[in-house]
């Protein structure tokens, strides 16, 4: 088991929905197929979902965001109460807190429907104040950029003043501009937000290339990339390291990109080594990949895969 430690998630929070059901006809009204929706369930998603990992994996947990005053703002709201998070969104009258509905048929994902109100928000700006007067009670800072609206603004100033308090931030990126998370101790992008700044490798060694190019430029301690069926790969001053994936049966890949950013601060926090945190988050996108929507895991369950 390792230390419970205090974790402070920023960034853009969401609501995902599930409409579960079958198809078995096709509507005569256009040449699309009925759903007959018997179950539906709600999560928590983007940063909100970030918190449930870290609230499911033992840490204490606040989480910053802006949400909207809906239906949605109030599903979400009911769920991380019985979390241990303690949640602060700055609610904003003018936007729709963002919902992702999911249309399944007997498991498998039909059509995603989004609402929310990109970049529309006006009230970012205010975040950064709820964040300075709480920061330096945090051990880690977590940043989950959606590309919603709720993290640019502010993400300079909070990497700057965790920086000189010395907290260590882990920043899931978005966007066709990288050098806003300048500075930060570990960025997380997936392969693809990763080749859209970078341009897409022909052998390994390019890619490497690239990477400890990108680490350098933008000054962090490590670059995480993670690269789906081919693993993971960490690039650290002098040492890159790689992750073969966990062979699982992959049933859904929502969510476990929060997974593993969630497990690596964890660990880092608690003080183990890079190594150490990024082999466990592997293990654990591979646990949580079996499962519909984003899911988290326990400490027991990591335990219980890695005894195996």
């Amino acid at each position: 088991m390792i230390k419970r430690k205090k974790i402070l998630v920023i960034g853009d929070i969401m609501l995902d929905r599930y409409w579960m059901g079958s198809v078995n006809r096709i509507s005569p009204e256009a040449p699309v197929p009925i759903v007959d929706v018997d179950s539906s369930v709600d999560k928590p998603g983007g940063a909100a979902n970030v918190a449930k990992n870290l609230s499911d994996f033992g840490m204490d947990t606040t989480l910053i965001g802006i949400s909207g005053k809906d239906e949605a703002a109030e599903k979400l709201s009911a769920l991380m109460s019985g979390l241990n998070v303690v949640y602060k969104p700055l609610v904003d009258l003018k936007v729709r807190t963002t919902m992702k509905l999911r249309v399944i048929d007997k498991n498998k994902q039909l059509m995603r429907i989004d609402h929310e109100d990109k970049h529309k928000s006006k009230v970012a700006s205010n975040l950064y104040k709820s964040i300075e007067s709480i920061i330096d009670s945090f051990d880690a800072i977590i940043i989950s950029d959606y590309g919603k609206g709720a993290v640019k603004p502010i993400i300079k100033k909070v990497l700057k003043i965790a920086s000189k308090l010395n907290i260590m931030t882990f920043v899931d990126p978005k966007g066709d501009d990288f050098t806003f998370y300048e500075g930060a101790y570990l960025l997380k992008p997936n392969q693809k937000e990763f080749e859209n700044i970078m341009g897409a490798s022909k052998t390994t060694n390019e890619f490497k290339a690239k990477g400890e190019k990108l680490r350098k430029e933008l000054k962090l301690n490590s670059l995480l990339v993670t690269r789906g069926k081919d693993g993971m790969m960490l690039f650290e001053k002098n040492q890159i390291t790689s992750f073969k994936a966990i062979q699982q049966d992959v049933f859904d890949v929502t969510g476990a990109g929060d997974t593993v950013i969630s497990i690596v601060a964890s660990y880092m926090t608690s003080g183990e080594n890079m190594i150490s945190a990024v082999t466990m988050s592997n293990i654990a996108a591979g646990l949580s990949v079996q499962k519909l929507g984003s899911t988290s895991v326990s400490q027991e369950d990591l335990s219980n895969a890695t005894n195996k």
